[in-house]
């Protein structure tokens, strides 16, 4: 009976001793290891988000733009000015997130030309994660008889 209750001991310290399951050391470096590519997917996740929301706003930029341009090709030549800028956000329903400026000046200004031609310089920027984007457009204005 002693040699079984011995062999029985030693099954018991056997299975306490065994090399199955996980350690705290293993544990330790697989979650290490989770949390790197965790860190690394969601970086590159972020990236990616950020990319196709500057694309989508400057897709809108320059839907907005066209707009404008179009709508200064209506008007008479003598009310296009730089203060239609502030006209267009209620216009055309644009974001106050974007910032849109109108630099009209006479093509001939420096030659003491005849005011014919006008330059309008529509440009237009908004921000996003502290990066600035700008759109730039110029068009011609021309005197109709």
């Amino acid at each position: 009976m002693k040699k079984i209750e011995v062999n029985q001991k030693l099954k018991k310290t056997s299975i306490l001793k065994s090399e199955k399951g996980f350690t705290m050391q293993d544990l330790i470096a697989a979650l290490f290891i989770i949390m790197l590519f965790v860190g690394i997917i969601s970086s590159l996740m972020y990236s990616v988000y950020k990319t196709n929301v500057r694309a989508d706003l400057t897709a809108q930029m320059a839907t907005y733009a066209v707009q404008i341009l179009e709508d200064i090709d209506r008007i008479p030549y003598e009310d296009v000015s730089s203060e239609l800028a502030s006209t267009y956000y209620d216009k055309f329903s644009i974001p106050g997130g974007m910032q849109i400026t109108l630099d009209v000046s006479n093509y001939g200004e420096e030659v003491n030309a005849k005011d014919v031609m006008k330059v309008v310089k529509l440009n237009m920027s908004y921000t996003i994660a502290n990066e600035t984007e700008q759109f730039s457009v110029t068009r011609l204005k021309i005197k109709e008889n």
